[in-house]
């Protein structure tokens, strides 16, 4: 039974109220927290009780939390990093079982998640499911799942960011004020950020001194076109850190994530080098034969950069700490420079 109207792809999740919040406690739900204080009114970790301001308002997380259930990407990536434990997450498609491969097997993921089960579509969460996995703190992001922030908190203190993707740093940050590891995230922040710029440093070097220009396409099934990522997205973040240029049909004047090109504008994708994603449908949205078509067009063809596939799953969706790693290592092996480890 499922008592969470999806609105798709197409606009945001919602929660039903009181249903909801009554099918949850039916199914198990453990409710916030209990009380773990020694009994004499100290506290049983040290920063706990701690009180969290985030989009919401504020959240009070009365003890570390053991069980995290982060309900985007961004901060099931978040918490691995900082040491978590993550005890479920949402997916893109009802046949995955499992965290990708990137997360489990990154040298960056000092967390767990051996038992971690999905719990719906980031769009269409099962409340049976959620309240399955006994969190002590739930995350996520008020464009993802703010309509059911309410019931949320029923089930384990919450905290939401406003949104996801370029303040992926920020959304670390948040994180750590939960998991009370602060210092850690600046830590983890500033250590990615010095990998970043010493790729960069190789590659300008490795090309004359000056930086090559690059562009982030990703087809994705849009009737408006193929997508071209600016500077104010998640990879434009990363490329700004390594230290890359825009391609010249990259807009670096707009407040939006992407821009969309019809096929009579494909040559705005070129750059010196040209990144594609493709997201992953499954074969149920046409996101391939959308790709073949593009792909086949003449002027395609007349793309003077150097095309390089790239992984979808963290160039794009990861939205993390890790996952900018594992972008970092593609983007050192692209350019032939070391990687900086």
């Amino acid at each position: 039974m499922n008592a969470w109207t999806p609105l798709r792809r197409a606009g945001l999740p919602t929660v039903a109220t009181a249903a909801a919040v009554a099918l949850l406690t039916a199914c198990g739900a453990s409710g916030p927290a209990e009380d773990t204080s020694d009994g004499t009114g100290g506290e049983s970790a040290e920063g706990y009780p701690m009180t969290v301001e985030h989009q919401m308002g504020e959240t009070e997380v009365p003890a570390p939390p053991e069980r995290v259930l982060p309900l985007d990407a961004a901060f099931v990536d978040s918490t691995l990093a900082l040491g978590g434990n993550v005890v479920g997450f949402t997916t893109f498609s009802e046949d995955v079982t499992e965290l990708p491969d990137y997360l489990r097997n990154s040298e960056w993921n000092t967390g767990t998640a051996d038992d971690a089960e999905p719990v719906g579509l980031l769009w269409d969460l099962d409340p049976e499911l959620v309240a399955a996995t006994e969190p002590d703190l739930i995350l996520s992001a008020e464009v993802r799942h703010g309509d059911g922030y309410g019931q949320f908190t029923e089930i384990a203190p919450t905290v939401m960011s406003e949104t996801t993707g370029a303040i992926w740093k920020d959304n670390l940050r948040l994180t750590a004020q939960a998991l009370n590891a602060e210092d850690r995230a600046e830590e983890l922040l500033t250590e990615y950020e010095e990998r970043a710029a010493a790729i960069g440093e190789e590659i300008v070097e490795s090309n004359g001194g000056e930086a090559p220009t690059v562009s982030v396409a990703r087809f994705a099934g849009d009737e408006e076109g193929v997508r071209l990522y600016t500077p104010t997205s998640y990879v434009g973040v990363i490329l700004e850190d390594v230290g890359l240029e825009p391609g010249p049909g990259v807009d670096t004047g707009t407040d939006e994530i992407i821009t969309y090109h019809s096929q009579e504008r494909l040559l705005d994708l070129d750059a010196d080098h040209v990144f594609v994603a493709t997201y992953d449908d499954g074969g149920a949205d046409g996101v391939q034969e959308s790709k073949e078509e593009y792909q086949s067009s003449p002027l395609w063809s007349e793309l003077e950069g150097e095309i390089t596939e790239v992984d979808d799953g963290y160039w794009i969706s990861g939205v993390g700490l890790i996952a900018a790693h594992e972008t970092l290592d593609d983007i050192a092996e692209i350019f032939g420079v070391d990687a900086q480890r």
